[in-house]
């Protein structure tokens, strides 16, 4: 039973990681940001590799990189590369700080964000010789990083919410540990 519940559960975190890139490429908000400009995939990212394990973290962060290579127009494998190293991001990071508390949460996701964007322009500025910093672009990162990095804690609950984890009560043991002590 919990093996299905597992299956069905990043069988659905990568259909919501197909959903989000193909809606990313194809809506347009007129006024510059919208709630596609938080990093859902990183997020989404960090809690596969918190709830899974790496190896599953790391084939959705290749997976997802892969398919929004397919679909842009731009530098073929950049995507898989920058996603790449949003996981390998998160698995430092890990070493640092504690995924499984919200500031923990926080930090990761923030500082992997942080990292990705500069890497995508550093990536960018050696194949192109005319890459520009804008103002928009600084601002929708700004925008990423703050905004995904506070809902993380509130995503990570969500997320253990539809796999039926519940949130641990004080001073008793988490779910996930109640569950293997059954085993």
């Amino acid at each position: 039973m919990e093996e299905n519940r597992k299956l069905s559960f990043c069988l659905a975190a990568w259909l919501f990681g197909v959903l989000l890139t193909l809606l990313k490429g194809i809506w347009s908000d007129p006024w510059g940001v919208s709630i596609f400009d938080l990093d859902l995939l990183t997020i989404l990212t960090a809690y596969l590799f918190l709830s899974f394990g790496r190896i599953q973290a790391g084939a959705f962060a290749l997976g997802q990189g892969l398919l929004i290579d397919i679909f842009s127009s731009g530098l073929h494998g950049l995507f898989a590369f920058l996603y790449l190293s949003v996981f390998w991001g998160i698995y430092l990071g890990s070493l640092f700080f504690n995924l499984r508390t919200a500031k923990g949460q926080i930090m990761i996701v923030s500082l992997v964000i942080s990292f990705k964007d500069i890497v995508f322009l550093t990536v960018l500025s050696l194949f192109y010789d005319s890459i520009v910093f804008s103002k928009s672009f600084l601002s929708a990162s700004a925008i990423s990083i703050i905004g995904a990095g506070l809902i993380t804690p509130i995503l990570f609950i969500f997320f253990n919410w539809l796999r039926g984890i519940r949130v641990r009560e004080a001073g008793t043991p988490g779910s996930e540990e109640r569950i293997k002590s059954r085993c």
